[in-house]
C-alpha cells in the first residue's frame, strides 16, 4: 500500500497508483478527534494542528486540510469575526463599510495579521509531525470570496452592477494578499488550495465570473504554480453555469459540489481533474454506511475514467456532526472500489 503522499506524488507525476485518491473534505470536523469545541480548534495553532494530526492518524485520509472559515484572509485584512462555540466562525462586521474605507486596504502580513499566525503554526505542526506521510493543505478563501467578506456579501454582489470599480479595487487587494499567503504556506512545505464559494453559479452569472473572478484566479494559480505546486479550485453550490470558466482558471483540479459528475466530465473532463462530489448532508450526515457505499459507487461509475483524472471526495465540507461510522464507511468503500484497475462490476448499484 502506498502512503497518501506517495499516492499523491504518483498522481501528479502520471505514475502508477494502487488506487484513486480518496479524501472527504475534513475541515472543522477534525476538532472532534480531540473533543474540542470549534472555537477552541480554530483560535489556537496548537489545537488546530494537533487535532488534524489526531484526525489523520484516526482515518488515514489522503489529504489533511487546514481550515476554519472562508473569511480568514478577510479577517486578517480587517473584517471582524465572531466565534460560536460549535460552528464555523462567522463575519460580524465587514471591514469596508464605505468606499472611503477602500483607502485602508493593505497587503496582509501572515506573521501577525488576524488568525493567520494560528494557521501558520497549525501547518508547521502538521508538516513536522505527518508531512512525510501526507500532504498538508491549507485552504485559502479565494479573491472573490475574500472581497465579499471585506465588503459584506449582499452589498458586494449588488456592486457587481452598481459599482464595478469598487469590486475591482477589492479584488486587487484580495488577490495580492492571497498571493502573499500562498508564498507563506509554500515556504512551510504545504500545498495551498483555494475555495471560492461566493462565485458559485447559484449567485453569479458566467458573464460576471469572466469579468470579476476569472482574471484574478488566473493570477492565484500562476502564483501556486510558481512553487511547482498543483492548483485546486473548490466552488460550492450549483456550478454548471460557471464550470467552463473554472476550467480556464489555471486550476489543475476542480472540486465540485452540486453538479452531476457525468455532466461535469462531458463539459470539462478533458481539461482538468475532477474531484467530488458525494453529498455531505444526505450522505455523510443523514446517511448510513449502506447509503454511503451506493453514493461512492455512483461517483466512481460516473467519473473514474475522467481523461484528466478523478479524486473521490465529498462535494463540500463534511458536517461537524457527521457520525464516525459514516466517515469510516466512506473511506472503506472508497479504498475498496477505487482500487486500480477499477472493477466496474463492483460499481453496479444494489438498489439500496
Amino acid at each position: 500500500m502506498m502512503t497518501p503522499k506517495e499516492r499523491m506524488l504518483a498522481f501528479l507525476q502520471g505514475q502508477e497508483m494502487d488506487r484513486l485518491l480518496v479524501s472527504p473534505i475534513i475541515l472543522n470536523f477534525a476538532s472532534r478527534s480531540l473533543n474540542l469545541k470549534v472555537s477552541e480548534f480554530c483560535t489556537s495553532g496548537k489545537n488546530m494542528g494537533e487535532a488534524n494530526i489526531a484526525c489523520f492518524k484516526k482515518y488515514r485520509h489522503d489529504f489533511v486540510y487546514i481550515f476554519s472559515t472562508t473569511s480568514t484572509l478577510a479577517e486578517a485584512m480587517g473584517t471582524k469575526m465572531y466565534f460560536p462555540d460549535d460552528d464555523a466562525p462567522q463575519v460580524e462586521t465587514p471591514f469596508i463599510q464605505t468606499k472611503e474605507d477602500l483607502k485602508k486596504l493593505e497587503p496582509v502580513n501572515p506573521e501577525k495579521d488576524g488568525r493567520l499566525p494560528v494557521y501558520l503554526e497549525a501547518v508547521k505542526r502538521c508538516v513536522d509531525a505527518i508531512g512525510d506521510e501526507v500532504f498538508i493543505i491549507p485552504v485559502i478563501g479565494a479573491p472573490f470570496t475574500t472581497a465579499a467578506a471585506l465588503r459584506g456579501t449582499d452589498t458586494f454582489i449588488r456592486e457587481l452592477y452598481t459599482s464595478p470599480e469598487t469590486v475591482h479595487t477589492l479584488m486587487r487587494a484580495a488577490t495580492d494578499s492571497a498571493k502573499i499567503l500562498i508564498d507563506a504556506y509554500a515556504k512551510l512545505g504545504a500545498v495551498p488550495i483555494t475555495v471560492e464559494p461566493v462565485a458559485t453559479g447559484s449567485m453569479i452569472s458566467e458573464k460576471h465570473f469572466r469579468e470579476f473572478v476569472l482574471p484574478y484566479l488566473k493570477e492565484v494559480y500562476a502564483q501556486i504554480h510558481s512553487h511547482g505546486l498543483p492548483g485546486v479550485l473548490h466552488i460550492c453550490g450549483k456550478t454548471k453555469r460557471v464550470i467552463k470558466c473554472m476550467a480556464e482558471s489555471g486550476a489543475d483540479v476542480l472540486s465540485v459540489d452540486d453538479i452531476d459528475l457525468g455532466e461535469a466530465k462531458e463539459l470539462v473532463g478533458d481539461q482538468v481533474c475532477l474531484m467530488g462530489n458525494l453529498n455531505p448532508a444526505d450522505g455523510m450526515f443523514k446517511g448510513n454506511p449502506a447509503i454511503i457505499r451506493e453514493m461512492v459507487k455512483d461517483c466512481l461509475a460516473k467519473a473514474h475514467d475522467n481523461p484528466k483524472g478523478y479524486i473521490l471526495a465529498t462535494g463540500c465540507e463534511v458536517p461537524i456532526v457527521t457520525p464516525h461510522e459514516n466517515m469510516v464507511a466512506f473511506l472503506e468503500a472508497g479504498r475498496e472500489l477505487a482500487a486500480l484497475p477499477i472493477n466496474t462490476n463492483k460499481l453496479e448499484k444494489s438498489g439500496i
